[in-house]
Protein backbone atom coordinates (compact mmCIF):
# COMPACT_ATOMS: atom_id res chain seq x y z
CA UNK A 1 0.00 0.00 0.00
CA UNK A 2 1.55 3.48 -1.18
CA UNK A 3 1.24 6.31 1.76
CA UNK A 4 0.42 9.32 0.14
CA UNK A 5 2.46 12.69 2.56
CA UNK A 6 -0.05 15.06 3.54
CA UNK A 7 0.50 18.08 0.78
CA UNK A 8 -0.10 21.78 0.97
CA UNK A 9 0.35 24.23 -2.26
CA UNK A 10 1.46 27.78 -2.03
CA UNK A 11 1.26 30.14 -5.04
CA UNK A 12 4.19 32.17 -6.00
CA UNK A 13 4.36 34.38 -8.77
CA UNK A 14 7.80 34.93 -10.27
CA UNK A 15 9.07 38.46 -11.80
CA UNK A 16 7.11 37.51 -15.23
CA UNK A 17 3.63 37.32 -13.95
CA UNK A 18 3.56 33.50 -14.38
CA UNK A 19 2.17 31.23 -11.57
CA UNK A 20 3.36 27.99 -10.93
CA UNK A 21 2.69 25.30 -7.47
CA UNK A 22 5.45 23.97 -5.56
CA UNK A 23 4.33 20.90 -3.57
CA UNK A 24 5.82 21.20 -0.09
CA UNK A 25 5.71 18.25 1.84
CA UNK A 26 4.05 18.65 5.38
CA UNK A 27 4.14 15.24 6.92
CA UNK A 28 6.16 11.95 6.90
CA UNK A 29 4.18 8.34 7.36
CA UNK A 30 3.75 6.19 9.76
CA UNK A 31 2.28 2.64 9.51
CA UNK A 32 1.29 0.55 12.37
CA UNK A 33 3.11 2.97 14.38
CA UNK A 34 6.99 2.47 12.93
CA UNK A 35 8.15 4.69 10.37
CA UNK A 36 8.88 2.93 7.33
CA UNK A 37 12.46 3.61 5.74
CA UNK A 38 14.42 2.84 2.44
CA UNK A 39 16.31 -0.21 2.16
CA UNK A 40 19.75 0.41 2.42
CA UNK A 41 20.63 -1.07 -1.33
CA UNK A 42 17.81 -1.63 -4.31
CA UNK A 43 20.21 -1.11 -7.06
CA UNK A 44 22.61 -3.17 -8.73
CA UNK A 45 24.50 -1.17 -10.82
CA UNK A 46 26.80 2.33 -11.36
CA UNK A 47 25.19 5.57 -10.17
CA UNK A 48 23.39 8.39 -12.88
CA UNK A 49 25.51 8.66 -16.25
CA UNK A 50 26.78 11.16 -15.67
CA UNK A 51 26.53 12.17 -13.03
CA UNK A 52 26.16 15.58 -13.84
CA UNK A 53 25.47 18.13 -16.68
CA UNK A 54 25.12 21.18 -17.30
CA UNK A 55 22.41 23.89 -19.55
CA UNK A 56 23.20 27.16 -20.66
CA UNK A 57 20.85 29.01 -23.04
CA UNK A 58 23.47 28.15 -26.15
CA UNK A 59 23.25 24.98 -25.07
CA UNK A 60 19.64 23.98 -23.43
CA UNK A 61 18.96 20.49 -23.40
CA UNK A 62 21.00 17.64 -21.51
CA UNK A 63 20.14 14.01 -20.80
CA UNK A 64 21.29 11.13 -18.70
CA UNK A 65 20.77 7.37 -18.05
CA UNK A 66 19.72 6.73 -14.58
CA UNK A 67 20.27 3.62 -12.48
CA UNK A 68 19.12 0.24 -13.34
CA UNK A 69 17.40 -1.24 -10.19
CA UNK A 70 16.21 -4.81 -9.23
CA UNK A 71 13.97 -4.04 -7.26
CA UNK A 72 12.37 -0.71 -5.63
CA UNK A 73 13.12 1.12 -2.77
CA UNK A 74 9.58 0.36 -1.08
CA UNK A 75 9.81 3.85 0.58
CA UNK A 76 7.20 6.05 1.82
CA UNK A 77 6.37 8.54 -1.16
CA UNK A 78 7.22 11.12 1.03
CA UNK A 79 10.60 10.25 2.66
CA UNK A 80 13.14 12.54 1.27
CA UNK A 81 16.22 10.72 0.04
CA UNK A 82 19.00 13.39 0.70
CA UNK A 83 20.81 12.21 3.13
CA UNK A 84 24.42 11.65 2.38
CA UNK A 85 24.37 7.64 3.38
CA UNK A 86 21.57 6.84 1.39
CA UNK A 87 22.38 4.46 -1.72
CA UNK A 88 18.87 3.45 -2.62
CA UNK A 89 18.00 7.04 -4.36
CA UNK A 90 19.67 8.34 -7.49
CA UNK A 91 21.37 11.71 -7.71
CA UNK A 92 22.24 14.24 -10.40
CA UNK A 93 23.79 17.94 -9.90
CA UNK A 94 22.23 19.85 -12.50
CA UNK A 95 24.08 23.17 -13.39
CA UNK A 96 22.48 25.85 -14.63
CA UNK A 97 24.81 28.14 -16.48
CA UNK A 98 22.26 31.40 -16.72
CA UNK A 99 22.96 34.54 -15.17
CA UNK A 100 20.15 35.77 -12.72
CA UNK A 101 19.88 39.25 -14.14
CA UNK A 102 18.76 37.58 -17.55
CA UNK A 103 15.09 36.54 -15.63
CA UNK A 104 14.38 40.38 -15.24
CA UNK A 105 13.79 40.72 -19.06
CA UNK A 106 13.09 37.23 -20.01
CA UNK A 107 10.45 34.46 -18.64
CA UNK A 108 10.93 30.50 -18.46
CA UNK A 109 12.76 28.04 -16.07
CA UNK A 110 14.03 24.38 -16.08
CA UNK A 111 12.08 21.41 -16.40
CA UNK A 112 13.30 18.18 -15.11
CA UNK A 113 11.76 14.95 -16.85
CA UNK A 114 12.40 11.37 -15.92
CA UNK A 115 10.84 8.37 -17.75
CA UNK A 116 10.76 4.65 -18.08
CA UNK A 117 9.70 2.20 -20.33
CA UNK A 118 7.07 0.18 -17.91
CA UNK A 119 4.37 2.24 -16.00
CA UNK A 120 3.66 -0.72 -13.91
CA UNK A 121 7.23 0.96 -12.40
CA UNK A 122 6.97 3.81 -10.39
CA UNK A 123 9.83 6.12 -9.94
CA UNK A 124 9.84 9.55 -8.09
CA UNK A 125 11.32 13.06 -8.70
CA UNK A 126 12.52 15.52 -6.38
CA UNK A 127 14.35 18.71 -7.07
CA UNK A 128 16.56 20.67 -4.58
CA UNK A 129 18.73 23.63 -4.66
CA UNK A 130 22.06 24.05 -3.73
CA UNK A 131 20.52 24.85 0.38
CA UNK A 132 18.82 21.66 0.42
CA UNK A 133 15.48 23.15 0.32
CA UNK A 134 12.58 20.97 -1.94
CA UNK A 135 11.55 23.51 -4.99
CA UNK A 136 9.07 20.76 -6.64
CA UNK A 137 8.55 17.10 -6.41
CA UNK A 138 6.18 14.71 -8.73
CA UNK A 139 4.93 11.19 -7.44
CA UNK A 140 2.38 10.66 -10.09
CA UNK A 141 0.78 6.95 -9.84
CA UNK A 142 0.36 5.21 -13.18
CA UNK A 143 2.52 6.82 -15.16
CA UNK A 144 6.12 6.13 -17.02
CA UNK A 145 7.21 10.07 -16.14
CA UNK A 146 7.54 12.35 -13.86
CA UNK A 147 8.42 16.47 -14.01
CA UNK A 148 9.60 18.95 -12.13
CA UNK A 149 9.25 22.74 -13.12
CA UNK A 150 11.86 24.90 -11.96
CA UNK A 151 11.40 28.85 -13.05
CA UNK A 152 13.99 31.79 -13.22
CA UNK A 153 16.42 28.79 -12.77
CA UNK A 154 20.20 29.77 -11.96
CA UNK A 155 22.55 27.71 -10.25
CA UNK A 156 23.29 24.15 -8.95
CA UNK A 157 20.64 22.24 -8.37
CA UNK A 158 20.08 18.42 -6.76
CA UNK A 159 17.80 16.27 -8.61
CA UNK A 160 16.73 13.27 -6.31
CA UNK A 161 14.71 9.45 -8.21
CA UNK A 162 13.15 7.40 -5.82
CA UNK A 163 12.88 3.89 -7.15
CA UNK A 164 9.47 3.87 -5.30
CA UNK A 165 8.42 0.29 -6.68
CA UNK A 166 10.30 -0.51 -9.25
CA UNK A 167 11.10 -4.54 -10.77
CA UNK A 168 14.00 -4.77 -12.96
CA UNK A 169 13.94 -1.35 -14.44
CA UNK A 170 16.39 1.81 -15.17
CA UNK A 171 14.71 5.53 -16.33
CA UNK A 172 16.39 8.27 -18.28
CA UNK A 173 17.09 11.73 -17.07
CA UNK A 174 16.02 14.87 -19.32
CA UNK A 175 16.28 18.61 -18.86
CA UNK A 176 15.40 21.28 -21.00
CA UNK A 177 16.00 24.74 -20.42
CA UNK A 178 13.28 27.50 -21.79
CA UNK A 179 13.64 31.27 -22.12
CA UNK A 180 11.34 33.84 -24.29
CA UNK A 181 11.41 37.69 -23.31
CA UNK A 182 8.73 38.98 -21.03
CA UNK A 183 6.12 40.81 -23.42
CA UNK A 184 3.61 41.76 -20.82
CA UNK A 185 0.87 39.19 -22.47
CA UNK A 186 -0.73 38.21 -18.77
CA UNK A 187 -4.16 36.69 -19.60
CA UNK A 188 -6.63 38.11 -16.88
CA UNK A 189 -10.76 38.10 -17.02
CA UNK A 190 -12.56 37.43 -19.87
CA UNK A 191 -15.83 39.08 -21.03
CA UNK A 192 -19.20 37.95 -20.17
CA UNK A 193 -20.26 35.53 -22.62
CA UNK A 194 -22.64 32.19 -22.64
CA UNK A 195 -21.39 29.25 -20.09
CA UNK A 196 -23.51 27.20 -23.06
CA UNK A 197 -23.27 26.15 -26.36
CA UNK A 198 -25.14 29.37 -28.85
CA UNK A 199 -26.18 28.52 -32.16
CA UNK A 200 -27.95 30.45 -35.70
CA UNK A 201 -27.83 33.57 -33.80
CA UNK A 202 -28.27 36.16 -36.67
CA UNK A 203 -26.71 39.74 -36.13
CA UNK A 204 -29.87 42.14 -36.00
CA UNK A 205 -29.41 45.65 -34.72
CA UNK A 206 -25.79 45.45 -33.96
CA UNK A 207 -26.15 42.21 -31.57
CA UNK A 208 -25.60 38.48 -32.59
CA UNK A 209 -27.07 36.76 -29.17
CA UNK A 210 -24.48 38.80 -26.20
CA UNK A 211 -21.92 39.48 -28.89
CA UNK A 212 -21.63 42.74 -30.90
CA UNK A 213 -21.90 42.23 -34.80
CA UNK A 214 -21.94 44.19 -38.33
CA UNK A 215 -22.64 41.92 -40.96
CA UNK A 216 -21.21 39.04 -39.65
CA UNK A 217 -24.01 35.99 -38.26
CA UNK A 218 -23.10 34.00 -35.39
CA UNK A 219 -23.86 30.19 -36.67
CA UNK A 220 -22.19 28.55 -33.54
CA UNK A 221 -20.67 28.90 -30.38
CA UNK A 222 -18.97 26.33 -28.77
CA UNK A 223 -17.26 27.36 -25.32
CA UNK A 224 -14.29 25.63 -24.30
CA UNK A 225 -15.28 23.01 -22.03
CA UNK A 226 -17.33 21.77 -25.39
CA UNK A 227 -14.20 21.23 -27.16
CA UNK A 228 -12.08 18.93 -24.57
CA UNK A 229 -10.62 21.81 -22.83
CA UNK A 230 -11.13 21.56 -19.55
CA UNK A 231 -9.74 23.09 -16.18
CA UNK A 232 -7.20 20.81 -14.65
CA UNK A 233 -6.93 23.42 -12.13
CA UNK A 234 -7.48 26.83 -10.82
CA UNK A 235 -3.82 27.88 -11.49
CA UNK A 236 -3.80 26.59 -15.09
CA UNK A 237 -7.23 27.60 -16.40
CA UNK A 238 -7.36 25.87 -20.06
CA UNK A 239 -7.18 28.05 -22.51
CA UNK A 240 -7.50 29.08 -26.36
CA UNK A 241 -5.31 29.92 -28.68
CA UNK A 242 -4.58 29.12 -32.49
CA UNK A 243 -7.11 27.92 -34.99
CA UNK A 244 -6.71 26.35 -38.54
CA UNK A 245 -8.78 24.69 -41.17
CA UNK A 246 -9.27 21.31 -43.52
CA UNK A 247 -11.16 20.44 -45.92
CA UNK A 248 -11.27 16.99 -46.77
CA UNK A 249 -10.60 16.33 -50.92
CA UNK A 250 -12.73 13.11 -51.09
CA UNK A 251 -15.77 14.74 -48.85
CA UNK A 252 -15.51 18.19 -49.08
CA UNK A 253 -16.25 18.30 -45.42
CA UNK A 254 -14.59 21.03 -43.57
CA UNK A 255 -12.74 20.64 -40.06
CA UNK A 256 -11.91 23.57 -37.48
CA UNK A 257 -8.32 22.69 -35.95
CA UNK A 258 -8.17 24.60 -32.77
CA UNK A 259 -5.27 24.68 -30.35
CA UNK A 260 -6.00 25.18 -26.29
CA UNK A 261 -3.25 24.97 -23.69
CA UNK A 262 -4.22 20.89 -23.47
CA UNK A 263 -3.77 19.67 -26.86
CA UNK A 264 -5.99 20.19 -30.43
CA UNK A 265 -9.26 20.43 -30.74
CA UNK A 266 -10.90 18.87 -33.92
CA UNK A 267 -14.63 20.13 -34.63
CA UNK A 268 -16.75 19.60 -38.14
CA UNK A 269 -17.90 22.31 -39.26
CA UNK A 270 -19.07 21.46 -42.55
CA UNK A 271 -23.07 22.61 -40.87
CA UNK A 272 -22.14 25.73 -39.54
CA UNK A 273 -25.23 26.44 -36.80
CA UNK A 274 -24.32 22.18 -35.98
CA UNK A 275 -20.56 21.58 -35.24
CA UNK A 276 -19.37 18.04 -33.90
CA UNK A 277 -16.91 18.15 -31.40
CA UNK A 278 -14.26 14.85 -32.82
CA UNK A 279 -12.46 14.67 -29.99
CA UNK A 280 -8.48 16.12 -29.34
CA UNK A 281 -4.85 15.54 -29.96
CA UNK A 282 -3.60 15.91 -26.42
CA UNK A 283 -0.14 17.87 -25.89
CA UNK A 284 3.36 15.81 -26.59
CA UNK A 285 3.62 17.50 -23.27
CA UNK A 286 0.19 16.97 -21.21
CA UNK A 287 1.46 17.68 -17.64
CA UNK A 288 1.19 21.38 -16.44
CA UNK A 289 4.19 23.33 -16.23
CA UNK A 290 4.95 27.06 -14.89
CA UNK A 291 5.87 27.66 -18.80
CA UNK A 292 3.13 29.42 -21.23
CA UNK A 293 1.73 26.75 -23.07
CA UNK A 294 0.45 28.64 -26.38
CA UNK A 295 0.28 26.37 -29.58
CA UNK A 296 0.38 26.51 -33.35
CA UNK A 297 -1.09 24.28 -35.88
CA UNK A 298 -0.70 24.46 -40.31
CA UNK A 299 -1.88 22.20 -42.81
CA UNK A 300 -0.15 20.40 -45.66
CA UNK A 301 -0.96 18.00 -47.61
CA UNK A 302 -3.95 16.43 -45.33
CA UNK A 303 -1.68 16.52 -42.39
CA UNK A 304 -1.58 19.06 -39.32
CA UNK A 305 1.02 20.00 -37.55
CA UNK A 306 1.36 21.36 -34.31
CA UNK A 307 3.82 23.07 -32.16
CA UNK A 308 3.72 24.47 -28.85
CA UNK A 309 5.37 26.57 -26.40
CA UNK A 310 6.07 23.73 -23.80
CA UNK A 311 9.61 23.26 -23.35
CA UNK A 312 9.75 19.70 -24.44
CA UNK A 313 6.69 19.50 -27.27
CA UNK A 314 8.65 19.55 -30.35
CA UNK A 315 6.39 19.35 -33.45
CA UNK A 316 3.05 16.63 -33.43
CA UNK A 317 2.15 15.79 -36.90
CA UNK A 318 -1.29 14.07 -37.47
CA UNK A 319 -2.85 12.21 -40.44
CA UNK A 320 -6.30 14.55 -40.89
CA UNK A 321 -7.75 12.14 -42.55
CA UNK A 322 -8.39 9.46 -39.95
CA UNK A 323 -11.52 12.25 -39.25
CA UNK A 324 -14.00 10.37 -41.59
CA UNK A 325 -16.38 8.79 -40.56
CA UNK A 326 -15.85 9.84 -37.34
CA UNK A 327 -19.23 11.43 -35.13
CA UNK A 328 -18.43 10.54 -32.16
CA UNK A 329 -15.30 12.34 -29.50
CA UNK A 330 -12.39 10.41 -29.19
CA UNK A 331 -8.93 11.23 -27.67
CA UNK A 332 -6.37 11.36 -30.83
CA UNK A 333 -3.04 9.82 -30.87
CA UNK A 334 0.00 11.57 -33.05
CA UNK A 335 1.24 9.96 -36.36
CA UNK A 336 5.01 11.03 -36.21
CA UNK A 337 6.99 13.35 -33.67
CA UNK A 338 9.52 15.72 -34.67
CA UNK A 339 12.40 16.39 -31.73
CA UNK A 340 14.72 18.36 -33.78
CA UNK A 341 13.35 21.83 -31.28
CA UNK A 342 12.02 21.63 -28.19
CA UNK A 343 9.39 24.62 -27.78
CA UNK A 344 8.18 26.71 -30.44
CA UNK A 345 5.54 29.93 -30.89
CA UNK A 346 4.25 29.26 -34.45
CA UNK A 347 4.44 27.23 -37.12
CA UNK A 348 4.22 28.24 -40.88
CA UNK A 349 4.28 25.94 -44.36
CA UNK A 350 5.02 26.73 -47.81
CA UNK A 351 2.21 24.25 -49.58
CA UNK A 352 4.00 24.55 -52.79
CA UNK A 353 7.44 22.90 -52.05
CA UNK A 354 6.88 21.35 -48.52
CA UNK A 355 8.55 22.77 -46.05
CA UNK A 356 7.25 23.96 -42.68
CA UNK A 357 9.39 26.92 -40.75
CA UNK A 358 9.00 26.09 -36.81
CA UNK A 359 9.38 29.94 -35.33
CA UNK A 360 10.88 31.19 -31.68
CA UNK A 361 12.18 27.82 -31.24
CA UNK A 362 14.67 27.08 -28.76
CA UNK A 363 17.47 26.53 -32.37
CA UNK A 364 18.50 28.55 -35.23
CA UNK A 365 19.32 31.31 -32.31
CA UNK A 366 15.48 31.49 -32.45
CA UNK A 367 15.18 32.28 -35.97
CA UNK A 368 13.01 29.93 -38.39
CA UNK A 369 13.75 26.15 -38.30
CA UNK A 370 13.70 24.65 -41.18
CA UNK A 371 11.94 21.41 -41.59
CA UNK A 372 11.30 18.69 -44.79
CA UNK A 373 7.45 17.10 -43.94
CA UNK A 374 7.26 15.67 -48.06
CA UNK A 375 7.25 12.55 -45.73
CA UNK A 376 4.80 13.48 -43.16
CA UNK A 377 5.76 9.94 -41.10
CA UNK A 378 9.81 11.27 -41.31
CA UNK A 379 10.05 15.02 -40.88
CA UNK A 380 13.77 15.89 -41.04
CA UNK A 381 15.54 18.59 -40.37
CA UNK A 382 16.36 20.58 -43.30
CA UNK A 383 18.22 24.19 -42.15
CA UNK A 384 18.36 27.43 -40.19
CA UNK A 385 17.55 31.08 -40.70
CA UNK A 386 19.69 32.81 -38.09
CA UNK A 387 20.83 35.86 -39.42
CA UNK A 388 18.26 38.44 -38.37
CA UNK A 389 17.59 36.57 -34.37
CA UNK A 390 14.47 35.47 -33.24
CA UNK A 391 11.36 35.48 -35.52
CA UNK A 392 7.74 35.56 -33.84
CA UNK A 393 6.01 34.59 -37.19
CA UNK A 394 6.26 34.46 -40.82
CA UNK A 395 4.61 33.82 -44.12
CA UNK A 396 6.47 31.41 -46.18
CA UNK A 397 5.53 31.35 -50.17
CA UNK A 398 6.93 30.10 -53.79
CA UNK A 399 7.07 33.74 -54.78
CA UNK A 400 5.07 34.48 -57.81
CA UNK A 401 4.92 38.20 -57.14
CA UNK A 402 5.77 41.37 -59.02
CA UNK A 403 9.25 41.64 -58.15
CA UNK A 404 10.14 39.12 -61.13
CA UNK A 405 14.13 38.75 -59.84
CA UNK A 406 13.08 35.86 -57.20
CA UNK A 407 9.79 34.20 -59.26
CA UNK A 408 9.89 30.36 -57.98
CA UNK A 409 12.12 31.81 -55.14
CA UNK A 410 10.96 30.19 -51.40
CA UNK A 411 10.58 33.24 -49.91
CA UNK A 412 10.11 34.05 -45.89
CA UNK A 413 8.23 37.23 -44.53
CA UNK A 414 9.70 37.38 -41.12
CA UNK A 415 7.99 39.56 -37.99
CA UNK A 416 11.28 40.19 -36.31
CA UNK A 417 10.11 42.15 -33.13
CA UNK A 418 11.28 45.18 -34.28
CA UNK A 419 10.99 44.66 -38.49
CA UNK A 420 9.68 42.85 -40.97
CA UNK A 421 12.55 40.95 -42.32
CA UNK A 422 12.47 39.55 -45.78
CA UNK A 423 15.03 36.35 -46.41
CA UNK A 424 15.37 33.69 -49.59
CA UNK A 425 15.07 30.49 -48.65
CA UNK A 426 15.44 28.86 -51.87
CA UNK A 427 19.15 27.49 -50.66
CA UNK A 428 18.13 25.67 -47.41
CA UNK A 429 21.61 25.79 -46.70
CA UNK A 430 22.42 28.94 -47.40
CA UNK A 431 19.80 31.70 -46.83
CA UNK A 432 20.21 35.02 -48.01
CA UNK A 433 18.38 38.33 -46.06
CA UNK A 434 17.13 40.64 -48.91
CA UNK A 435 16.20 43.02 -46.37
CA UNK A 436 14.97 44.42 -42.89
CA UNK A 437 11.99 47.09 -42.75
CA UNK A 438 11.80 49.30 -39.71
CA UNK A 439 9.53 51.20 -38.84
CA UNK A 440 8.97 54.42 -36.31
CA UNK A 441 7.32 53.77 -33.41
CA UNK A 442 7.97 50.33 -33.36
CA UNK A 443 7.70 48.21 -30.48
CA UNK A 444 6.67 44.21 -31.23
CA UNK A 445 6.04 43.34 -34.86
CA UNK A 446 3.95 40.66 -34.52
CA UNK A 447 2.84 38.66 -37.67
CA UNK A 448 1.53 39.86 -41.29
CA UNK A 449 0.28 38.33 -44.50
CA UNK A 450 0.51 38.69 -48.27
CA UNK A 451 -2.29 40.40 -50.26
CA UNK A 452 -3.07 37.80 -52.88
CA UNK A 453 -1.38 39.68 -55.61
CA UNK A 454 2.07 39.84 -53.39
CA UNK A 455 2.36 43.55 -53.72
CA UNK A 456 1.49 43.89 -49.82
CA UNK A 457 2.63 42.91 -46.64
CA UNK A 458 -0.18 43.59 -44.27
CA UNK A 459 1.43 43.53 -40.29
CA UNK A 460 0.46 44.74 -36.58
CA UNK A 461 2.34 45.60 -34.06
CA UNK A 462 1.16 43.66 -30.74
CA UNK A 463 2.76 46.25 -28.68
CA UNK A 464 2.36 49.91 -30.37
CA UNK A 465 -1.54 50.06 -29.05
CA UNK A 466 -0.32 49.69 -24.96
CA UNK A 467 3.04 51.75 -25.48
CA UNK A 468 2.22 54.26 -27.92
CA UNK A 469 -0.93 55.14 -26.66
CA UNK A 470 -3.24 54.91 -30.29
CA UNK A 471 -6.14 52.68 -31.63
CA UNK A 472 -6.15 49.66 -33.28
CA UNK A 473 -3.24 50.22 -36.34
CA UNK A 474 -2.38 47.73 -39.27
CA UNK A 475 0.23 48.75 -41.13
CA UNK A 476 0.64 48.72 -45.44
CA UNK A 477 4.03 47.61 -46.55
CA UNK A 478 4.26 47.70 -50.13
CA UNK A 479 6.87 44.67 -51.10
CA UNK A 480 7.06 45.43 -54.77
CA UNK A 481 10.43 45.36 -54.43
CA UNK A 482 11.52 42.44 -51.85
CA UNK A 483 15.00 44.34 -51.19
CA UNK A 484 13.29 47.86 -51.04
CA UNK A 485 10.60 47.63 -48.98
CA UNK A 486 7.91 51.03 -48.07
CA UNK A 487 5.38 51.75 -46.06
CA UNK A 488 2.65 52.88 -48.29
CA UNK A 489 0.22 53.77 -44.82
CA UNK A 490 -1.62 52.53 -42.20
CA UNK A 491 -4.79 52.12 -41.36
CA UNK A 492 -5.84 52.99 -37.87
CA UNK A 493 -9.38 51.41 -36.39
CA UNK A 494 -11.83 53.08 -34.29
CA UNK A 495 -10.97 50.66 -31.60
CA UNK A 496 -8.13 50.27 -28.65
CA UNK A 497 -7.71 46.82 -28.91
CA UNK A 498 -4.50 45.17 -29.26
CA UNK A 499 -3.86 43.40 -32.97
CA UNK A 500 -2.81 40.06 -33.27
CA UNK A 501 -3.78 37.74 -36.39
CA UNK A 502 -4.54 38.81 -40.14
CA UNK A 503 -4.81 37.01 -43.13
CA UNK A 504 -6.15 37.87 -46.83
CA UNK A 505 -8.84 36.88 -49.25
CA UNK A 506 -10.08 38.04 -51.93
CA UNK A 507 -10.31 41.71 -51.58
CA UNK A 508 -10.63 41.13 -47.48
CA UNK A 509 -8.47 41.38 -44.43
CA UNK A 510 -9.65 39.09 -41.50
CA UNK A 511 -7.75 40.72 -38.37
CA UNK A 512 -8.63 38.70 -35.15
CA UNK A 513 -8.21 42.16 -32.70
CA UNK A 514 -7.77 40.05 -28.89
CA UNK A 515 -11.32 42.22 -27.64
CA UNK A 516 -11.98 43.69 -30.28
CA UNK A 517 -12.96 40.77 -32.00
CA UNK A 518 -12.71 39.85 -35.42
CA UNK A 519 -12.65 42.45 -37.75
CA UNK A 520 -13.14 42.53 -41.55
CA UNK A 521 -11.41 45.08 -43.54
CA UNK A 522 -11.75 46.07 -47.72
CA UNK A 523 -8.89 46.62 -49.50
CA UNK A 524 -10.35 48.38 -52.23
CA UNK A 525 -8.41 51.76 -50.89
CA UNK A 526 -5.21 49.78 -50.26
CA UNK A 527 -3.10 51.51 -53.42
CA UNK A 528 -3.36 54.76 -51.25
CA UNK A 529 -1.81 52.78 -48.40
CA UNK A 530 -5.43 52.47 -46.39
CA UNK A 531 -8.10 49.95 -46.07
CA UNK A 532 -11.73 50.01 -44.68
CA UNK A 533 -14.15 48.01 -42.12
CA UNK A 534 -16.90 46.35 -43.61
CA UNK A 535 -18.01 44.02 -40.85
CA UNK A 536 -17.27 42.55 -37.18
CA UNK A 537 -17.76 39.86 -34.69
CA UNK A 538 -16.97 41.08 -30.92
CA UNK A 539 -16.08 38.11 -28.80
CA UNK A 540 -15.52 39.95 -25.66
CA UNK A 541 -18.23 42.03 -24.92
CA UNK A 542 -17.13 43.87 -21.97
CA UNK A 543 -15.01 46.78 -24.29
CA UNK A 544 -12.36 46.52 -26.62
CA UNK A 545 -9.50 47.75 -24.22
CA UNK A 546 -5.48 47.18 -25.04
CA UNK A 547 -5.52 44.12 -23.16
CA UNK A 548 -4.42 40.65 -23.91
CA UNK A 549 -8.20 38.55 -24.07
CA UNK A 550 -10.39 37.56 -26.69
CA UNK A 551 -9.69 36.99 -30.24
CA UNK A 552 -6.61 35.00 -30.49
CA UNK A 553 -6.59 34.17 -34.52
CA UNK A 554 -8.86 33.35 -37.54
CA UNK A 555 -9.08 30.97 -39.94
CA UNK A 556 -11.00 32.39 -43.60
CA UNK A 557 -10.31 30.07 -46.52
CA UNK A 558 -12.85 27.80 -46.66
CA UNK A 559 -15.04 27.79 -50.15
CA UNK A 560 -18.01 28.00 -48.00
CA UNK A 561 -17.32 31.09 -47.06
CA UNK A 562 -17.54 30.13 -42.84
CA UNK A 563 -14.82 31.60 -40.97
CA UNK A 564 -13.78 30.30 -37.75
CA UNK A 565 -12.16 31.97 -35.11
CA UNK A 566 -10.99 31.04 -31.57
CA UNK A 567 -11.13 32.70 -28.49
CA UNK A 568 -8.66 32.80 -25.63
CA UNK A 569 -11.29 32.48 -22.85
CA UNK A 570 -14.10 31.90 -24.74
CA UNK A 571 -14.01 29.17 -26.93
CA UNK A 572 -14.53 28.39 -30.46
CA UNK A 573 -16.38 31.02 -33.04
CA UNK A 574 -18.09 29.68 -36.23
CA UNK A 575 -19.14 32.68 -37.97
CA UNK A 576 -20.85 33.63 -41.58
CA UNK A 577 -19.58 37.09 -42.92
CA UNK A 578 -22.74 39.07 -44.99
CA UNK A 579 -23.60 41.87 -47.17
CA UNK A 580 -20.16 44.17 -47.53
CA UNK A 581 -18.00 41.58 -45.34
CA UNK A 582 -19.59 38.48 -47.71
Amino acid sequence: MRVTPDVTVRNRRHPGGVRFVIPSLTATAVVAGVLVAAPAQAHDSEAADPSEGSVSLQDPKLSWQGEHYAVGSTAIAGLPCDAPENTTCDHFDLHVDVDPAHWESHQGGVEVVISWPDPEDDFDLRVYDDQGVLLGSSTSADSNLERVSVPNAAGTYEVVVNPWQVTDSDYTGQVALASSKKKGKQPSAGGEVPDEPLFDAPCSEGLAGPFPCENVDLAAYLPLSEIGATDIDLVFPNQGNDIWGWTDPQTGREYALMGTTSGTAFIDVTEPTEPVFLGQLPSAQPVRTIFRQWSDVKVHENHAYMVSEEPLHGMQVFDLTRLRDVSEPQTWDANAHYTGFNSAHNIAIDTDSGYAYAIGTDTCDGGPHIVDISEPASPAAAGCVDEDGYTHDTQAVTYDGPDTRYTGHEILFNSNEDTVTIVDVTDKENPVQLSRFGYEGAQYTHQGWLTPDSRFFLFNDELDEQQNGHNTTTYVLDVTDLENPRLRGTHVHDTEAIDHNLYTKDGKVYEANYRAGLRILSTRPISGGKLREVGYFDVYPADDAAEFNGAWSNYPYFDSGTVVVSGIEQGLFVLKPTGAAG
